[in-house]
């Protein structure tokens, strides 16, 4: 046995030899493939690239406008938003534990109706302690007097019952409105729309406790430009349309002009309306304010063809060195193949 196995080991040894270069052959040829398909797809690359490379730029050739101020009609159109005429936060001027709460999210609340009770049973306590002393004085007062006109007690004396006197009475003053403070109240007739503490909560001054919004009346927040502001009055009378309500038209009248423009050039117009009963309107709902003026005004046009989108939601393309940039703008009245510009372009802009 010791002589044949070596004779295996030299069969062997040369198939093994043979596998490990057929294997070397076969990695050497697949590298050489891939080296070849990765040159040939750089080389299709570059050629590309460079057919790119060769193609001029494209220009586009369009017609550029300025706008125009012209005189326009006696007319003025603006979008608004209705804001509450009367909102107010009710805010705690005590400190202490809330022991009811006597109004709902959504109540109908009167000037002077109770919101809620604050723990006051500390402060009755020290306010009975001040009455029992203030009584005191007041007896001490009386015996010292009798003292005085008998001419058994210097008059002095009476002085220092008399500032303490003084001192009760302030502090029993103050310790009254605290406990009247404990009883929050409703500053103001309207609807509770936010209530921001449960039975329970601790509170302290300052602190919000609730929201109320009156909208019997509302306030149409409109902008006009620098050229349209210079016509409207305070007190104008102007007819006011809700979104929500097709064909419907609501009184107004201007209240406030407002005395700086904004970072757009616009000038807040203040509308007063009262909400009307069979169309009931909301904070936040959208309306169009149509004024008329005396005289003739003007304002910024554009041809109708130099808006991008709809006249709902307006854009033009503004061109700053060599390019184009789109820029959304607010429209007001339209004139045949002319649209009026309230704000998002200047004069002499292209």
């Amino acid at each position: 046995m010791c002589s044949f196995t070596p004779a295996l080991g030299l069969f062997n040894k040369p198939d093994s030899v043979l596998g490990k270069r057929i294997y070397l052959w076969l990695f050497l040829f697949l590298c050489a493939a891939f080296v070849a398909w990765k040159l040939y797809t750089n080389k299709q690359q570059l050629a590309t690239e460079t057919q790119l490379s060769e193609i001029s730029r494209a220009y586009v050739p369009v017609e550029v406008v300025e706008p125009q101020l012209e005189t326009l009609s006696n007319h003025l159109k603006a979008d608004g938003i209705f804001l509450p005429a009367k909102e107010m936060f009710v805010i705690s001027e005590t400190a202490g534990r809330v022991l009811e709460v006597f109004k709902n999210k959504g109540e109908w609340v009167n000037e002077g109706d109770l919101i809620a009770k604050v723990d006051d049973e500390v402060l009755r306590i020290e306010l009975e302690a001040t009455q029992a002393n203030l009584a005191k004085l007041h007896k001490d007062q009386e015996r010292l007097t009798n003292l005085i006109e008998g001419e058994a007690a210097p008059k002095n004396k009476i002085e220092d019952i008399e500032l303490g006197i003084l001192a009760a009475e302030a502090k029993e003053k103050g310790l009254k409105k605290q406990i009247a403070n404990t009883s929050i109240k409703a500053p103001m007739t309207g609807t509770l729309g936010l209530r921001f503490i449960e039975r329970g909560s601790v509170i302290g001054p300052g602190i919000q406790v609730a929201q109320i919004t009156n909208l019997e009346k509302l306030f149409l927040m409109v902008k006009v430009t620098e050229y349209d502001v210079l016509n409207v009055r305070k007190g104008q009378t102007v007819s006011v349309a809700p979104d929500v309500y097709a064909g419907v038209t609501i009184p107004g009248k201007v209240t406030n002009i407002g005395l700086r423009a904004d970072n757009a050039f616009t000038y807040d117009i203040e509308i007063e309306v009262i909400n009307p009963n069979k169309t009931p309107l909301r904070a936040g709902m959208h309306a169009k304010a149509s004024f008329t003026f005396d005289a003739n005004r003007k304002g910024l046009t554009l041809p109708r063809k130099a808006i991008a989108g709809s006249l709902q939601d307006a854009k033009v393309y503004v061109v700053k060195d060599t390019i184009a940039e789109l820029r959304t703008v607010t429209l007001g009245d339209t004139f045949g193949e002319k649209v009026e510009v309230v704000s998002g372009i200047q004069e002499g802009e292209k």
